[in-house]
């Protein structure tokens, strides 16, 4: 091989290897609780759901409300659509049968965050 093909082997190979980094994905089981990041982006076994995180934030309320409320925004793909959901800790959706839960949002990075916690199960 020359030097001209393995520059361009090698230049192709790096140039999969970012855009595979940028699109990657993990695969999580159903029923197991996960942690995701911003930009983070889930498959769910023996589903047909992906999940990309993509913002975890806070609403502050004036008047006799108690403190901040977190949520998270979620785009969720599945057999039937894709859609951007916005939930708020302790809601959960229904997609195409299977029920995503938000265990946790934090919003600060001096929480840990941002990041949270969910959950997909099977709606029985």
């Amino acid at each position: 091989m020359d030097a001209v093909n393995t520059k361009r082997l090698l230049v192709t190979f790096l140039a999969i290897s970012f855009i595979n980094c940028g699109w990657s994905s993990h695969r999580v089981k159903l029923g197991e609780q996960f942690t995701m990041r911003p930009k983070d982006k889930v498959t769910v076994a023996s589903s047909p759901l992906t999940i990309r995180l993509d913002e975890v934030g806070h609403q502050t309320f004036s008047g006799p409300t108690s403190g901040p409320a977190a949520y998270v925004e979620l785009f969720v793909t599945s057999h039937s659509a894709s859609k951007s959901i916005r939930m708020s800790v302790g809601d959960t959706a229904d997609i195409d049968g299977y029920v995503i839960t938000v265990n946790s949002a934090l919003p600060f990075s001096s929480q840990g965050g941002p990041k949270c916690e969910l959950a997909v199960t099977k709606k029985w």
